[in-house]
């Protein structure tokens, strides 16, 4: 994989649209279970978030989940309907599908 670096955003040029590093809480929603996740980064085709121990056995690349960008429900700042595309001891990185507030 080829990025570089422009003006502290990193530039990931095999991917679909610029990457921005950020650290956010949210939550990885998969068959019926929440996990409590950090966002690592995001861009406008889908995003990498990490947990410790992550990710379950039940994971498997191509699945379908949601993201929700907040760990406070009552925040309601959409969820992402998503497809798994990659997974790392403690990664996981998901497309993004569809959105609902």
């Amino acid at each position: 994989m080829y990025s570089l670096k422009k003006n502290s955003v990193k530039v990931d040029c095999k991917r679909n649209g610029t990457r921005f590093a950020c650290e956010h809480e949210c939550n990885l929603h998969h068959n019926g279970a929440v996990y409590a996740c950090q966002m690592k980064n995001i861009s406008i085709s889908g995003a990498l978030v990490s947990a410790e121990n992550f990710p379950p056995e039940a994971i498997q690349i191509g699945d379908t989940c949601a993201l929700s960008l907040s760990n406070d429900v009552m925040a309601n700042p959409g969820r992402y309907t998503s497809k798994i595309t990659r997974l790392e001891s403690n990664k996981i990185g998901v497309r993004f599908l569809s959105i609902a507030f």
